[in-house]
C-alpha cells in the first residue's frame, strides 16, 4: 500500500473535497463493479451504489455519514453511470430507506472481496486493525468487524 492511500484509512466520512487524481484511484470500476452497479433500477441506487464502493475502497470502511458528497464526485459519478447527479445531497437524501443502504454497503464488500468477521476470523492481538478497533459498537457489530475487515485486494 502506498503511504499516500493510509492517510485514507479508517475515514468515517468523505472528505469535503476530494481531488481529480483520488476521483480517478477510488472512483473508478471494473467492469464487474459496473454491472453490479448498473443492475440498479434507479439512478439515484445507482449513484449510491457507486459511492458506496469508491469510499469502501478508499477507506476500508462502511459509508453510512449523512454529511453532504463532495459536487466533483457527483458529476464523475453521473458521466460514469450517464444519470443525472445532484448537484448538493447528502447520503440521507439518497436513501429513503435504510434496508437499501445496508444491500448497498452488503453489496460493496461483495464487489470489493471483503468478508465479515466471525468466530475464528476474528482479529488476534497482533492485527494492527484490531487493537484500534472500537471499544463499543454504537452501529452494531456488524459495521465494526467491516472496519477492521480487510479487502483480498486492492
Amino acid at each position: 500500500m502506498d503511504s499516500w492511500h493510509a492517510t485514507f484509512l479508517g475515514l468515517r466520512h468523505l472528505p469535503r473535497e476530494v481531488t481529480a487524481f483520488e476521483i480517478e484511484v477510488f472512483f473508478q470500476f471494473s467492469a464487474e463493479e459496473a454491472r453490479i452497479i448498473e443492475e440498479r433500477r434507479r439512478p439515484e441506487l445507482k449513484l449510491g451504489l457507486a459511492l458506496q464502493i469508491g469510499f469502501l475502497r478508499m477507506s476500508g470502511r462502511l459509508l453510512d455519514a449523512v454529511r453532504m458528497v463532495p459536487p466533483q464526485l457527483w458529476r464523475h459519478l453521473g458521466e460514469r453511470f450517464s444519470v443525472a447527479a445532484p448537484d448538493v445531497a447528502s447520503l440521507r437524501a439518497m436513501y429513503r430507506r435504510a434496508p437499501t443502504l445496508i444491500e448497498h454497503q452488503q453489496l460493496a464488500c461483495d464487489a470489493l472481496g471483503f468478508q465479515w468477521l466471525t468466530g475464528h476470523h476474528r482479529p488476534s492481538p497482533a492485527c494492527p486493525r484490531a487493537s484500534a478497533a472500537p471499544r463499543t459498537f454504537p452501529h452494531g457489530r456488524s459495521r465494526a468487524a467491516a472496519w477492521i475487515c480487510a479487502p483480498l485486494a486492492l
